[in-house]
């Protein structure tokens, strides 16, 4: 096949070729629908309790590792607003960490079936996603959110 150059059009018609390809691969590899997001173990849909919720793919076995999502350690001065919701605490109780991927969208419950640990990668900080104990397909995630995050979203 081959490839036009387009370098004559500079940088704006590079970017725009650049994300096309992105937005092909992704396209490949991510599959959309009017209802669900999905990529390959996670899926996203309408929660049985509240709002979007994280739902198991495939079967997954106690102890098994469910995603490692990457994620952004900051201040906890610099969460506020709705975004309280969506952080887990981090190294010290002075930081949180801003989960990508999926890692925002579980769901509380009581009784939970996964659970999640900070973990140094590579690349920075991730949220490592395990299962609490066998996870069927099609089945629904969720975390304990925890006494803390209760107490301070009472009024």
């Amino acid at each position: 096949m081959l490839i036009p150059d387009i370098s004559a059009f500079g940088t704006p018609a590079l970017t725009f070729a650049a994300g096309t390809l992105a937005g092909f691969l992704a396209g490949r590899f991510i599959k959309f629908s009017a209802k669900t997001i999905t990529g390959s173990v996670v899926g996203i849909d309408a929660s049985t309790i509240s709002g979007r919720g994280a739902f198991a793919m495939k079967d997954f076995f106690e102890g098994e590792t469910v995603e490692r999502c990457p994620a952004l350690e900051v201040s906890d001065h610099d969460v506020a607003g709705e975004l309280l919701n969506y952080v887990f605490y981090g190294s010290d109780e002075t930081k949180r960490l801003v989960a990508m991927g999926n890692g925002m969208l579980f769901n509380h419950a009581s009784d939970p079936n996964v659970a999640y640990y900070r973990q140094d990668g590579p690349l920075g900080a991730e949220l490592v996603i395990y299962a609490l104990k066998n996870i069927r397909k099609g089945e629904e995630m969720f975390y304990n959110y925890g006494d803390d995050w209760w107490k301070t979203r009472q009024t």
